[in-house]
Protein backbone atom coordinates (compact mmCIF):
# COMPACT_ATOMS: atom_id res chain seq x y z
CA UNK A 1 0.00 0.00 0.00
CA UNK A 2 1.17 3.47 -0.76
CA UNK A 3 2.59 5.82 1.67
CA UNK A 4 1.53 9.46 2.38
CA UNK A 5 2.61 12.05 4.44
CA UNK A 6 0.29 14.27 6.68
CA UNK A 7 2.04 17.86 4.64
CA UNK A 8 0.60 14.96 1.38
CA UNK A 9 -3.06 14.27 3.42
CA UNK A 10 -3.32 17.54 4.02
CA UNK A 11 -3.67 18.75 0.29
CA UNK A 12 -6.70 16.23 -0.38
CA UNK A 13 -8.79 18.65 1.51
CA UNK A 14 -11.19 19.53 -1.46
CA UNK A 15 -10.09 22.56 -2.07
CA UNK A 16 -6.47 22.50 -2.74
CA UNK A 17 -6.75 19.55 -5.11
CA UNK A 18 -10.04 17.71 -6.32
CA UNK A 19 -9.13 14.20 -4.30
CA UNK A 20 -11.03 14.40 -0.49
CA UNK A 21 -9.04 12.51 1.76
CA UNK A 22 -8.50 11.66 5.70
CA UNK A 23 -7.26 9.43 7.61
CA UNK A 24 -8.34 7.03 10.51
CA UNK A 25 -5.72 5.02 12.58
CA UNK A 26 -3.07 5.18 10.46
CA UNK A 27 -4.95 4.77 6.63
CA UNK A 28 -6.40 7.21 4.24
CA UNK A 29 -9.77 6.77 2.55
CA UNK A 30 -10.61 8.92 -0.61
CA UNK A 31 -14.21 10.25 0.36
CA UNK A 32 -14.62 12.33 -2.69
CA UNK A 33 -17.42 10.49 -3.37
CA UNK A 34 -19.68 10.54 -0.62
CA UNK A 35 -21.70 13.39 -0.68
CA UNK A 36 -21.42 13.99 3.21
CA UNK A 37 -17.84 15.25 2.37
CA UNK A 38 -18.44 17.85 -0.80
CA UNK A 39 -15.83 20.47 -0.72
CA UNK A 40 -13.81 18.70 2.28
CA UNK A 41 -15.87 19.42 5.42
CA UNK A 42 -17.91 17.30 7.18
CA UNK A 43 -20.07 19.02 9.64
CA UNK A 44 -17.00 20.45 11.76
CA UNK A 45 -14.42 17.83 10.27
CA UNK A 46 -12.22 19.19 7.63
CA UNK A 47 -10.33 16.86 5.05
CA UNK A 48 -7.06 16.17 4.48
CA UNK A 49 -6.87 15.32 8.01
CA UNK A 50 -6.05 12.32 10.52
CA UNK A 51 -9.64 12.37 12.72
CA UNK A 52 -8.45 9.31 14.58
CA UNK A 53 -9.48 11.65 17.72
CA UNK A 54 -12.24 13.67 15.95
CA UNK A 55 -13.91 10.40 16.23
CA UNK A 56 -14.28 9.73 19.34
CA UNK A 57 -17.06 13.07 19.50
CA UNK A 58 -19.05 11.76 16.07
CA UNK A 59 -22.29 10.59 16.63
CA UNK A 60 -21.23 7.55 14.63
CA UNK A 61 -18.73 4.59 14.93
CA UNK A 62 -15.34 3.69 12.88
CA UNK A 63 -17.99 1.26 10.62
CA UNK A 64 -18.55 4.39 8.66
CA UNK A 65 -15.00 3.81 7.16
CA UNK A 66 -16.01 0.29 6.14
CA UNK A 67 -17.56 2.34 2.95
CA UNK A 68 -14.47 3.34 1.72
CA UNK A 69 -11.51 1.07 0.35
CA UNK A 70 -8.17 2.08 2.23
CA UNK A 71 -5.52 3.81 -0.73
CA UNK A 72 -2.49 4.31 1.27
CA UNK A 73 -0.78 4.93 5.02
CA UNK A 74 0.12 7.69 6.66
CA UNK A 75 3.64 8.00 7.49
Amino acid sequence: MKEYTRQQLALRNGQDKPEVWVSYKGLIYDVSTSRLWKKGTHYEHWAGQDLTEELKDAPHTEKVFEKFQPIGRLI
